[in-house]
């Protein structure tokens, strides 16, 4: 499937910059620069209602998680209904191309807070040292998740012609993670000017959204 044209990038010259710069030998920041220009669809996508959903549940939860780990069965049984929730509740505002991403990312946040307990117990512990200062830093941190997922799958998507390019799987699977871990670096760039406003998610999410797409279309030493 990776080497489908169907699962490729658009045909336009943006999407194909991406694909230049991340086949050839530019430096990661070039390629994440062209990644952000070309996202101006994925920007829309999420910058929706549908991710703001998301991005609320992840608020939500700093304060709410210990609560409903008490109640459930297993972590695992917590997480699978938590996750069934915030995607019932992302399809009752609305639909976005970027809900499979924005979901991934809630998950990886989670899991990641809960670092492997299984217990509600020990989950609970975890994740009250792992989820941070603030709601709002949540917040942030689920952007991060947000934009390191797309960064992941646009790249991915391209595994096909980087082997076309005699890239091997191990150094393209590397450039994707090195490729989503800037990504994800931009989000609290994005976060720290929004971090005193009283707006609720919903408000603020698509302004959030639209400064770590600022942020990432920038190469380091020009102005914006």
């Amino acid at each position: 499937m990776g080497t489908s044209a169907s699962y490729r990038s658009p045909s336009t010259p943006r999407w194909s910059a991406f694909v230049s710069a991340l086949a050839g030998e530019e430096s990661l920041d070039r390629v994440r620069s062209e990644m952000f220009n070309a996202g101006n669809d994925w920007q829309d996508a999420i910058a929706s209602d549908a991710v703001a959903s998301f991005a609320a549940t992840a608020e939500r939860l700093f304060n709410e998680m210990p609560e409903r780990l008490e109640g459930a069965a297993s972590a695992a049984a917590a997480v699978g209904d938590i996750l069934s929730d915030a995607r019932a509740a992302s399809q009752n505002v609305g639909f976005s191309p970027a809900a499979f991403v924005a979901e991934r990312a809630l998950a990886r946040l989670i899991l990641g807070n809960l670092a492997g307990a299984t217990a509600a117990s020990d989950a609970t512990e975890n994740w009250l040292a792992n989820r941070g200062s603030t709601p709002g830093e949540a917040v942030a941190r689920y952007l991060g998740e947000v934009l390191g997922q797309y960064a992941r799958h646009v790249s991915d998507r391209e595994a096909g012609r980087l082997a076309e390019r005699e890239i091997g799987a191990t150094a393209s699977a590397s450039l994707s993670n090195e490729l989503a871990i800037r990504a994800q670096s931009l989000a609290l760039e994005a976060y720290r000017p929004a971090a005193t406003t009283d707006q609720s998610v919903a408000g603020r999410w698509g302004l959030l959204v639209s400064a770590a797409f600022e942020a990432g279309r920038v190469l380091p030493g020009r102005p914006r």
